[in-house]
């Protein structure tokens, strides 16, 4: 008996099987879609070495620059009025001397203030004049350094530390990774952070920037705050702070050479110089606007750089404001690092904190 066989049921059949194989095996008949590149210097999602990014930092640097200024000068204002927008300071207090101890010139007022704030400390550390040597040359001393760090964050109840060791001679690109690579464990048996403070790198020279071995800090600290400003300094030609393209540059550089920008906290300068020939002179906003209008010149606005300046009699000041702030985190939003270090208090146009808060806010 033959059976008679209906061509179109079997093609019907045979089409529904297919459409079913197609829905398990595409995810529910949804086409796959290309992955979303990563920003430059980010790791693929689930690739090696990949880690959660942390709650963003926004750090204020907190300094009173004259010797015998009271607590309440300096940065002090600044911090109290706009705690509510930093995570932290980072008070300029400690310096690190040739017999392994600690020069302080702390103060528990402004340490009270900052912890009814809520924020939290991460003092610097400075290498003080002509004890480099010794402090990151000699192992003894680095050891009894390191000691110094870890009981002083210990007995202060600090958060952690940011070691700021600057204008260091390339020759100490070893003996600083050292340095780090003993402190960083240290810090980490107390569960503290440890950042390092570290110059930029592109169209930098190489004797300012050439101690500072990027990959290895890394892997011997929680953080690195790239110091993203001063590429025109008080003993420089006048001109930009940090101009724009040179900003964006030095920060997608750090973020690769460190790993990813789970490691980077990005410097935001707040001040200027004024200038008179190759010697300049520290400015904050506020004082620049002030020197504007008392000498009847027109602040301009160099587009190509992002950043504010005005020439008078024969000086020249370049410094930054809101506008520029907000063109520096722009770019800086772009790379989403770990955080920002604005250098420092009291010297901003207090308008950047509403910028700050809008397009790179603390613990997102």
């Amino acid at each position: 008996m033959r059976v008679k066989v209906n061509y179109k049921v079997i093609a019907s059949v045979f089409l529904i099987l297919f459409a079913v194989a197609a829905v398990f095996a595409g995810g529910c008949g949804t086409s796959k879609k290309p992955a979303p590149k990563p920003l430059p210097g980010q790791t693929e999602p689930g690739a090696p070495g990949n880690v959660a990014m942390p709650p963003r930092m926004v750090i204020g640097y907190y300094e009173n620059p004259w010797p015998g200024t009271p607590d309440q000068s300096g940065s002090f204002p600044s911090m109290k009025a706009y705690a509510k927008s930093m995570s932290a300071v980072g008070p300029f207090w400690y310096k690190a001397t040739k017999d392994g101890t600690l020069e302080a010139r702390d103060s528990q007022l402004v340490y009270d203030t900052a912890r009814q704030l809520g924020l939290k400390m991460y003092p610097l550390i400075t290498n003080k004049t002509g004890a480099t040597d010794d402090v990151l040359g000699d192992p003894g001393t680095r050891t009894k350094v390191t000691d110094s760090i870890v009981k002083l964050v210990q007995e202060k109840g600090y958060d952690g530390v940011n070691i700021d060791f600057e204008l260091l001679p390339p020759k100490h690109k070893d003996n600083l990774t050292a340095f780090m690579a003993e402190l960083y464990p240290k810090m980490k048996a107390i569960n503290k952070l440890l950042i390092i403070s570290v110059f930029p790198q592109v169209d930098v020279a190489e004797d300012v920037s050439g101690a500072y071995d990027y990959p290895k800090l890394a892997q011997n600290a929680d953080f690195l705050q790239i110091m993203t400003y001063d590429n025109h300094w008080s003993t420089s030609e006048p001109g930009p702070i940090a101009p724009i393209d040179w900003y964006d540059k030095n920060i997608k550089y750090a973020i690769e050479k460190c790993g990813g920008p789970h490691k980077v906290i990005i410097g935001v300068g707040a001040y200027g110089y004024d200038w008179v020939g190759k010697k300049g002179e520290t400015i904050k906003y506020s004082d620049a606007i002030v020197l504007a209008e008392k000498n009847g010149v027109k602040v301009n606005y160099d587009e190509k750089n992002q950043a504010p300046n005005f020439k008078y009699k024969d000086h020249e000041v370049w410094f930054e404001d809101n506008k520029s702030t907000a063109a520096k985190l722009d770019v800086v939003a772009k790379y989403n690092p770990a955080g920002i270090a604005v250098w420092r208090l009291g010297q901003e146009q207090p308008e950047i904190w509403g910028t700050i808060d809008k397009k790179f806010p603390k613990g997102q």
